[in-house]
C-alpha cells in the first residue's frame, strides 16, 4: 500500500471453506466443502484492521475515512474526519449514504 498510495480501496472479504486435513483435501470422494462463517467473520475483522493500520500509516492518512460495513447485517463503523467521535445513527442507510457523510 506505502508504494502504490491508493487514494480509494475497497475489500471484500466472502466466506471460507471450514479447515480440513490434508487428506480430506486429497480425497476425490468428498468433493463438498463446508463453510466457516465464524471463521471468515474472524478474518473479515482482522483484515479490515490491518488494513486500517495499513492506512494510517501513509501520507494524507489524517485526511482520509475509513468504512466497514457488515453486509446483510445492518451495521458499519465509520471513520472520517469530517465524522465527530462517538457519532452514531439509528436511522437505516444504504452504503451511498456512508459514502455521502465522508466527502
Amino acid at each position: 500500500m506505502r508504494r502504490a498510495q491508493p487514494l480509494s480501496l475497497l475489500v471484500r472479504f466472502a466466506p471460507r471453506q471450514r479447515q480440513k486435513s490434508m487428506n480430506e483435501l486429497l480425497s476425490a470422494a468428498n468433493r463438498h466443502s463446508a463453510l466457516d462463517p465464524q471463521g471468515s467473520l474472524v478474518d473479515a475483522d482482522m483484515g479490515s484492521y490491518y488494513h486500517w493500520l495499513n492506512q494510517q500509516r501513509l501520507s494524507g492518512a489524517e485526511r482520509s475515512s475509513f468504512v466497514v460495513w457488515f453486509e446483510d447485517h445492518g451495521e458499519a463503523l465509520l471513520i472520517s474526519p469530517s465524522m465527530p467521535r462517538g457519532t452514531e445513527s439509528s436511522k437505516p442507510a444504504d452504503f451511498g449514504d456512508l459514502l455521502g457523510w465522508i466527502t
